[in-house]
């Protein structure tokens, strides 16, 4: 855990795949002496060997045992996720763990009152809602005669 967050932070890599992958300057980064090809295949690889480690975990786990089927929705939740975490990789871990609080939380109002599992589908979607209104309000202004400007 601590390498794949020391790669989010400053350092050789990160450079690397800010000037590469991410386009800051492709250009400047093949004169630097970058393969942007060999990077972008790389983060690629990473990014595909830590899913398929996480689908693992996910099936060898408690499908078959706790649950008769595969879980469906990380996409969404991992969406949700990506905007409270800011993208950055320590408050993507806290974020995660915000929302596995939320299951935790809807699955047991589920068995002690019996209300609908969707509730907690709901509140993630209202806490993504007003986490996107809030970034909007925050960066424009809205002036008395309906216009809209950046703050």
């Amino acid at each position: 855990p601590g390498r794949v967050v020391d790669v989010g932070q400053e350092g050789v890599a990160a450079h690397r795949v800010r000037s590469a992958v991410l386009g800051a300057d492709r250009e400047a980064a093949t004169f630097a002496g970058f393969s942007s090809t060999r990077i972008t295949w790389g983060a690629l690889l990473a990014g595909g060997a830590l899913a398929g480690l996480a689908g693992i975990t996910e099936v060898a786990g408690s499908v078959g045992q706790l649950t008769p089927h595969i879980a469906f929705g990380y996409g969404y939740a991992a969406i949700i996720v990506a905007f409270i975490g800011r993208l950055h990789p320590l408050g993507m871990v806290f974020a995660s763990l915000l929302l596995a609080l939320t299951y935790l939380g809807g699955e047991n109002l589920q068995i002690t009152t019996g209300i609908s599992k969707s509730v907690t589908a709901v509140f993630q979607g209202l806490l993504l809602f007003f986490l996107l209104g809030c970034d909007v309000l925050i960066r424009y202004r809205i002036d008395g005669g309906g216009r809209v400007a950046p703050a």
